[in-house]
């Protein structure tokens, strides 16, 4: 009778030793299968304690590597503010947690990753006190380079639509002055072919309003490539325009691959920009690029030029000289060149105008 309760606590000191044993192989499980990236950190030596697999797979090193390292040499940019922020708040809630974590890797790669932490107990002993500081906490590690990119790409594409609804709103604008500069005349005069050329405005107009809301839907500036002729598009932005009195001289011609609309869309804003830095009367000349190396078509006039501290930034969004510009003209026409793939540049004409090369064209 007196053995009994001897061995009742032996063998519940041996099942609890045993659960405990169950329980860290568990744990022990859970560390080393999981696919997030599981470290184990030191708070007073800030250093790694142990790392779980695809901690070593995350961050390119080996284990042995890892456990010899230092925090700093993989977060060299971020480790003030994972010390502010992040440790401190484990160590005084208990928890952490950010989004914003840039990890370095063996080869110098930089992956963006979210972590989050929990403080461990202390072992069981003389530190298990109630009261007893934290000595080691767990990190988790997961990497967001799929997330980052996704934003990424997202916050491009709303610039890019934004840039879109700048470019029609802006081009609005010609076909507009067109419908009340004839709505004017045919209040003078009568004539029927101002009413014609309002209808040919307004149908413009449409077409575009329409294009606006394909972009928005599919997201890319130029569509279907047709093969469009070079002096047919001038003339016909020409006469759309209604850029007299100033003179259009076709200097040489070729078929180019181009998203006709957009093509168009050049050609008026190149238009229109010699017509506001030149006046109504400038002289306008189209015409190809000479040279076997050199594969496009120029625009040039014979009006006031661009300075030379100034050509860098003509293309810029917003960049104007003038009181009532939008600094959309030459930005838009930047944008649909890049987007075929293009390149333009500015210089002087030999009249000492502006000369617009657009180059890199596949004819």
């Amino acid at each position: 009778m007196g053995n009994e309760p001897t061995g009742g606590r032996d063998v519940e000191a041996s099942e609890n030793g045993g659960g405990r044993s169950s329980v860290e192989e568990r744990y022990r499980k859970v560390f080393e299968h999981n696919n997030v990236a599981v470290m184990i950190v030191d708070f007073g030596t800030e250093s790694f304690v142990d790392v779980n697999p695809r901690a070593c797979e995350l961050l390119r090193y080996s284990r042995e590597e890892l456990l010899s390292m230092d925090p700093e040499a993989i977060h060299p940019d971020d480790i003030a503010r994972v010390r502010e922020e992040f440790i401190s708040q484990v160590k005084t809630e208990g928890t952490g947690f950010t989004d914003d974590l840039t990890c370095l890797t063996k080869d110098g790669d930089e992956v963006p990753t979210e972590i989050s932490g929990a403080a461990l107990e202390p072992a069981d002993g003389g530190d298990a006190a109630a009261d007893a500081e934290p000595k080691q906490m767990v990190a988790m590690l997961r990497d967001v380079s799929d997330r980052v990119r996704n934003r990424r790409q997202l916050e491009e594409k709303v610039e890019r639509l934004d840039r879109f609804a700048g470019i029609v709103s802006h081009d609005l604008r010609n076909p507009l002055s067109v419908i009340q500069g004839h709505a004017e005349l045919a209040r003078q005069t009568g004539g029927s072919e101002h009413f014609d050329a309002i209808e040919n405005a307004a149908d413009r107009m449409e077409e575009m309003l329409s294009e606006l809301l394909q972009l928005t839907r599919e997201g890319d500036l130029i569509h279907e490539r047709t093969e469009v002729d070079l002096a047919a598009v001038a003339q016909t932005v020409w006469v759309d325009c209604d850029m007299a009195p100033a003179t259009l001289e076709i200097e040489s011609s070729t078929t180019l691959r181009a998203d006709r609309d957009r093509f168009h869309e050049l050609f008026v804003n190149l238009f229109e920009n010699a017509s506001d830095h030149g006046g109504s009367s400038v002289a306008v000349r189209v015409g190809t690029l000479d040279g076997s190396d050199r594969s496009g078509f120029y625009v040039e006039d014979d009006g006031a030029g661009v300075p030379a501290d100034e050509r860098n930034d003509v293309f810029e969004w917003g960049h104007t000289t003038t009181g009532d510009g939008t600094g959309f003209g030459l930005a838009i026409v930047a944008e649909i060149a890049e987007a075929h793939g293009w390149e333009i540049g500015v210089g002087a004409s030999a009249s000492g105008g502006a000369r617009f090369e657009v180059s890199g064209i596949d004819l």
